[in-house]
Parts: structure tokens; sequence; C-alpha cells
């Protein structure tokens, strides 16, 4: 029988067990090592395992920090949506949050009534069309291509036409001549669309595959494959559209891009850790029965995403989104915060809210994701304030040296 001497926190990641239910999170993936089926901390303890014969119970010590988490549930409640904040340098979880959310005692009632929204992981089991937070991979392989730089005086006027198609910026708004770096500071799409065209189908795909498209990531948990089209589909002006985060295509491939808030934290962890993605985990260490550190988790790295001369110019960028562009609500103050924000309009005609970013921006300890839902309601601008809520939450946490 287990116990949830915490509630409900951190229930999609912990999990459940239920002989009628079935099993998951943690409780399904760790469940030998829990009930001591699986352990190997002595040769006595492997002998039993391999003969069956079950031990007592090991302990498996999650990467959560408890303080950030609640953080995190506490800045959700009356949303439906998702956070995530991870280590930058190591890409373990430190929360990992979704909201509607569950207890075990209510699992019964859920399910039987035939909804279950609540036992959904937004985290990693919903695709979202990612908006202009999608800007950050489309920034980052230009610069890393060649193809533009920070200082490039681009047109961004409210309307342009790509490939038989238009593209507009939010609100149909004429920004004048901005650099790049302020293009994404004001999330301007034309500027975008015209550099995904001249970044080109083959490379804003290839890059999104870098950042983590593709594949399923998680290291100790499963997650949906963010998607991208097949770039021989793709048209300029689905292409222009994708550069800003938008699906748009119609072809056999999947319409691109779509993410989970994981994949999305992901790729803003990598703009932190110098171009280094990291491949996400929730299980920390395992102890044996007798308290004795029998494994612990090695961080495991997805590859040199963009060089670090990239990242850094990506950083700056995306201070300037906080500092005097659309990011604004994700300010702390004596802090600086980088990041981007996303809008995205679904099939409903509602609006999702997306938030990317890391703080303190010149020495990252902490990497969010953010996803607020519409639902009808009016999100623009949320996520960001409910990132900068976090964040400042987790900043004075890592402070005190509390949470775990």
């Amino acid at each position: 029988m287990r116990s949830y001497p915490q509630g409900s926190l951190a229930s999609h990641t912990v999990g459940y067990m239920s002989t009628q239910y079935g099993a998951s999170g943690i409780e399904l993936t760790m469940n030998d090592t829990l009930t001591g089926h699986s352990d190997y901390s002595s040769w006595k303890n492997a002998l039993y395992s391999l003969a069956g014969i079950q031990t007592s119970g090991s302990t498996v010590v999650l990467t959560i920090n408890s303080q950030i988490q609640s953080a995190a549930e506490k800045a959700l409640e009356g949303y439906t949506g998702a956070i995530v904040v991870l280590n930058p340098t190591t890409g373990a979880v430190l929360a990992k949050a979704s909201s509607p959310t569950y207890s075990n005692d209510q699992l019964s009632d859920i399910i039987s009534s035939g909804t279950g929204s609540q036992l959904v992981d937004r985290t990693t089991q919903t695709l979202y069309s990612p908006g202009s937070s999608f800007k950050v991979i489309t920034l980052s392989a230009a610069l890393d291509t060649g193809v533009a730089t920070l200082d490039d005086i681009c047109d961004a006027e409210s309307t342009i036409t790509i490939g038989n198609g238009t593209v507009s910026n939010y609100g149909d708004y004429d920004y004048g001549t901005p650099t790049l770096k302020e293009a994404l500071a004001l999330s301007s799409n034309t500027v975008f669309g015209r550099l995904g065209v001249q970044v080109g189908a083959s490379k804003l795909v290839a890059y999104a595959d870098a950042f983590g498209y593709g594949t399923s990531i998680g290291q100790d948990f499963s997650t949906k494959v963010s998607l991208m089209p097949l770039p021989s589909e793709m048209t300029d002006w689905e292409t222009a559209w994708a550069a800003c985060g938008q699906p748009v295509g119609q072809h056999a491939s999947p319409a691109g891009p779509q993410t989970t808030v994981m994949q999305n934290a992901v790729v803003a962890q990598t703009i932190a850790n110098d171009g280094i993605a990291m491949n996400p985990y929730v299980v920390d260490h395992i102890l044996s029965p007798e308290g004795t550190t029998t494994s612990t988790t090695s961080p495991k790295s997805l590859g040199q995403v963009i060089s670090s001369t990239t990242a850094e110019e990506v950083t700056q960028a995306m201070i300037g989104v906080v500092d005097h562009g659309t990011g604004t609500r994700a300010q702390i103050s004596g802090v600086t915060v980088a990041g981007k924000t996303g809008t995205a309009q679904v099939e409903n005609g509602n609006i999702n809210s997306f938030f990317i970013g890391f703080a303190p921006a010149d020495n990252p300890t902490l990497v969010i994701s953010v996803c607020i839902e519409g639902l009808g309601d009016d999100v623009e601008g949320y996520a960001a304030g409910v990132a900068g809520e976090v964040l400042a939450s987790a900043l004075n946490t890592q402070a005190l040296g509390a949470g775990t």
C-alpha cells in the first residue's frame, strides 16, 4: 500500500499504482525498485531478485524540489496548462506541474466519470503550437549558419506576401525597420517569416531536431514527440509560418512545429547552457533499504546544438524581450531574466500563452517553460507573468537552500 504524505504534490510525476486502474509515472516505471522486486544493492539482494524472492523496497529520490514544485502548482491554480523548471547545466527537472491536477483518492471518481482531463500530464503528453516561443530556434539557426546577424536592419511591416500567401504581425502592427535583435523583442512575424525562408526548410527542421524535436526526450520518463514537417513538403509560406511557430501545412507529414512544454524547456535550457542540450530526468538517485546510495542518474547531453557564441547572442536578444519587449511581465527586481513569449491561436479560436526563459541571464541557475491554455479566457502575456512569479520564488528557494 502506497502512501502520499505530500498529497497531490507532483502527482503527474509521482503517478499512481492501482490494482483496478493500472499505474502511471514513477509508480509505473520504478515499481520493481520500489517494491523490492528488482534490488541489486548487495549480492544477497541480487540473488534474491534473480530467484524471485521479494526483499524490502528501495527509495527512489526525485530531482523535484518541493518548494519550487509548490510555487509552480500555485501559479497554475485556476488555469489549464503546464510549467517545467529545469537545472540548466544537467537537465534535472526541478518542477513539473500540470493543471488541472488530481490526488490519488480522487482516482476512482475521475476515471469512472469518463473525463479524465486531470490525469493528462500537459508537460509531456500534450502537443501545442508554440507560437513565437519557436522564434528562439529560428534565430539560433539564422545566427549559427551565418544567414543573419543581430545588427541586421529588417523590414517589419504589418503584412507581407510570401509564396502566394500572407504573413502578418500580431495585431497587424507595423514595427518599421528594427534590428534583428529588436525584432525578437517586438516578436515581428514578418521579420521572422522572411528569416525562416532565408534559413530554408531543411536547416530550420534540422535545427529543431537538434534541439530535440523528432525524438521522445526524457531519460527516465516518456514524452510525446515534438513534430516538424518533412522539409521536402514545406512551401515557402509554410516555412515562413513555421519559423514563427505556427503550423499551417496540409500534407502527408505533420504540420509543425508542434511541441510539448518539456521540449520548450529544453530549447531554453540549451541557450542557457552554451548551446548544449541536456536530456531531462526526474530520478536523482536510489537508496537501498539500508539507506545507501545504489545508483545515481548521470546527466546526458543531446549534443552541441549551436555554438556557445550563438547561444550568447541569442541570450542577449532574449534579455531584450524581458527588458522592454513582449515579456516585461517576467521581470524580477534585481535579476536579469532572458526569455521569449509566444501566443498561438488554436482551432477553436482560443489563444494559448507561452513563455520560455532562464535566470539569472548571465549565470543561469533556473530554466522555465510555461503554457497557459486560453479556454475562452484572454491569457495573452499571462505565461510571462507566471514565469516571473515562479522564477522569483525559485531563486529565493535556491538562495535559502530549501526544498528537496
